[in-house]
């Protein structure tokens, strides 16, 4: 257990313990000034020691400022605008400076944040919402931020683990429900994701996918907590079907009160704020990104004597596995030397299989069931072109890795997908199989021909478009942008609530809302966040990792050779 001392807690200022007004900074009148400021302290503390005798309450109750938004800082400290015996509901505005931060010449140089990343999908289940916040949580480190994850268990992957760069991960026990994704009662997680936040010191929590029911409990959480929140949408939704009603309605209580959304794409931004009923300026378009070290064309490895098409996705419904069943048999009947490799797992594999047995093309269209990231590329390079038949995409990463490799891309003109890459890297088709057909009848002509862009050309193109060191300093800013947004009080939140989420499920989530706030009051009387141990920085301006690393002591029986 950690002593702080009295005057962290009784301080008026929220970066200093002892913070003289301006007035009395005198340098002759130093020693007095702070012989009287040490006179109020004492009579503040004392006084506060009584009105905790008289009534009883625990001091974390009386302290909820500090438990619900200030904790958060990475310090012991409280803001200036902290009175002890406030209402913890009359909170209107959390401190601005609440991540570290460097200063210098009387302003800020830059911020470091403490992120917590949390969604149901993360490794070792593998696709693009896993590899964005992989790949984004290391750039960030990268630049100085302290990172962590949070997503449930899998398997025997339980508890704590590091990845690289000191990554940490929290694999949560929660039960999953469907699809990878937890039951959510809005207070079964509450405990676990408190004592990470509290022990991680999170300044910012971002919550990604709106199929993560884990996501949209930690931006009700961190709310409640008083934590700024940042959500990225990576999927479209519908407008007319049940699910896709009821699914926009949750969207539209969790984003209601969150202080920054990102999407995708452009179309992406336009959908979710047409389902969850938000304001354009709280929305931003920062794109996925790729590797391009990672997919490197290799002309030699595919065979020119044939054309080769690839596809490499997801066997299921919306990634149009059916119009790639009509699309094999018509191109394979015009063009004897074409060949299809398909990599993936899904659902709709037995579409695929039903038209190789049908048509009897076991020796042109190879199935190679569920690939690893690590080996999608050395699939990529095998082909000419690359096919993308998706019926709904926010942005699809799979043309931009397709790309990066030295492929012609032909996809559906859905979603984000027009916005991805520019005319001369693509084919863009109807979500039709004659559309398709005509599109991949176009580009194999030209391939023929030789009337196309050399691999190492279009990777040279692509390698500049999207990485992810800018995708990371985009949401570096949108973090700071975040920080300096007020975090709603309860009475300010249970009003936007009702106005915003209409009659019913307004006063719904109002009532969660206050049962939330209740159950973190008791969950702070029965374990305060001054018990919570800190845990020690892997990330971060405070990283121990690179530390340790330095400091590792050499072999002495190692020879110099």
């Amino acid at each position: 257990m950690r002593i702080r001392p009295r005057s962290h807690f009784f301080s008026e200022g929220g970066g200093n313990a002892l913070n003289v007004d301006e007035e009395e900074e005198d340098d002759n009148n130093d020693n007095q000034c702070l012989r009287k400021l040490c006179r109020d302290l004492d009579e503040r503390s004392r006084i506060i020691h009584r009105n905790l005798t008289v009534t009883g309450t625990p001091p974390s109750t009386h302290l909820l400022d500090l438990n619900m938004g200030q904790r958060r800082k990475g310090c012991d400290q409280v803001p200036a605008h902290f009175k002890p015996n406030t209402p913890p509901s009359t909170v209107h505005t959390p401190d601005t400076h609440s991540s570290s931060t460097h200063r210098g010449s009387g302003h800020e140089d830059c911020v470091k944040h403490s992120i917590c990343m949390v969604s149901d999908f993360f490794y070792p289940n593998m696709g693009g919402v896993e590899s964005h916040i992989y790949q984004l949580s290391q750039c960030l480190i990268e630049k100085g931020h302290k990172v962590v994850i949070a997503t449930h268990a899998y398997g025997d992957r339980r508890g704590v683990r590091y990845l690289t760069n000191g990554l940490k991960v929290y694999y949560l026990p929660l039960q999953v429900m469907y699809n990878q994704s937890t039951a959510t009662t809005c207070f079964h997680s509450l405990p676990l994701l408190r004592c990470v936040f509290v022990r991680e010191r999170v300044t910012v929590v971002h919550a990604h996918s709106s199929f993560s029911a884990m996501a949209h409990d930690a931006l009700f959480h961190a709310k409640t907590m008083g934590l700024n929140t940042v959500f990225t949408d990576h999927s479209l939704f519908g407008f007319a079907d049940l699910s896709s009603v009821l699914t926009n309605k949750l969207l539209t209580v969790s984003l209601c009160d969150t202080n920054h959304i990102v999407c995708v794409s452009y179309t992406s931004k336009e959908n979710t704020v047409l389902r969850a009923a938000l304001d354009p300026d709280i929305v931003s378009v920062i794109p996925n990104a790729v590797d391009p070290s990672d997919f490197t064309p290799d002309p030699g490895r595919r065979d020119d004597s044939k054309i080769t098409i690839v596809v490499v996705s997801r066997l299921v419904y919306r990634k149009g596995i059916d119009l790639l069943g009509g699309i094999i048999p018509e191109l394979c009947a015009n063009h004897p030397d074409l060949f299809f490799i398909i990599g993936g797992e899904g659902p709709k594999r037995i579409v695929l299989e039903e038209v190789r047995e049908k048509y009897q093309l076991h020796d042109r269209v190879r199935l190679l069931g569920a690939l690893d990231h690590k080996d999608v590329r050395d699939v990529l390079v095998q082909g000419h072109i690359f096919l993308n038949t998706s019926l709904t995409e926010a942005f699809c990463m799979a043309i931009v890795e397709g790309a990066s490799c030295g492929l012609q891309v032909v996809s559906t003109r859905v979603g984000g997908i027009p916005e991805v890459l520019p005319d001369d890297l693509v084919t863009l088709c109807e979500p039709t199989v004659s559309s398709l057909c005509a599109g991949l009848e176009n580009v194999i002509a030209r391939q023929r021909s030789g009337n196309v862009l050399s691999p190492a050309a279009i990777h040279r193109q692509v390698q500049t478009l999207y990485t992810w060191r800018n995708v990371a300093e985009r949401t570096e800013k949108v973090y700071d942008q975040a920080g300096r947004q007020p975090v709603l009080s309860l009475p300010a939140r249970l009003q936007r609530l009702r106005s915003h989420c209409g009659a019913v499920a307004g006063s719904i989530f109002s009532f969660f809302a206050v049962i939330n706030f209740l159950f973190l009051l008791f969950l702070q009387w029965l374990h305060p966040d001054h018990l919570i141990d800190v845990a020690m920085d892997a990330s971060g301006p405070h990283s121990c990792w690179r530390t340790l690393k330095k400091e590792k002591p050499k072999d002495p029986n190692s020879a110099v050779i």
